[in-house]
């Protein structure tokens, strides 16, 4: 009898977990589920995987081989991908420097195992002229705290 007793109080515990689970194929025409933002998932390390390390901080030159400037900090869109890359340009040490954003896509990165760079032999060149981009638009970011969304950039 005693064994009965346990038997049921096991059932019984182990039932409403049995009748809360649920099917993962939908319906038919239905559309199918997707992931929750935020879930956990494991990434896998790709061949062209590059290091956002290896960027800040990179010297970035011209087609003449000229340094034209210095990449100061990376900017991500609402998908994580790059869309712009901030290049602090002129001045001396830190002294006089401003900053402009150049698309991600203007840049031509490369990996040189003949480079001696900051990089690690990664060459960041660009097609422009130190003269095109101290008369580009700076760049300059938001820090209003109080206007609850992400950090934005402001004109100059």
């Amino acid at each position: 009898m005693k064994r009965t007793s346990v038997a049921l109080a096991a059932l019984l515990l182990a039932a409403p977990a049995t009748f809360a689970q649920t099917t993962n194929n939908p319906a038919p025409g239905a559309p199918a589920a997707t992931t929750p933002a935020g879930d956990m998932k494991v990434y896998s390390r790709q061949a062209t995987d590059m290091r956002a390390s290896f960027l800040i901080g990179a010297n970035i030159t011209n087609m003449a081989n000229e340094t034209v400037g210095e990449v100061n900090d990376l900017v991500l869109d609402k998908d994580g991908k790059i869309v712009a890359v901030i290049v602090g340009i002129g001045g001396f040490l830190g002294i006089g420097e401003r900053e402009v954003a150049l698309d991600y896509s203007s840049l031509n990165i490369r990996y040189d195992p003949n480079a001696m760079t900051k990089a690690g032999a990664t060459t960041i060149k660009v097609n422009a002229t130190k003269d095109s981009l101290k008369n580009a638009p700076a760049w300059a970011w938001n820090t209003d705290k109080n206007s609850g969304t992400a950090r934005q950039p402001v004109a100059k």
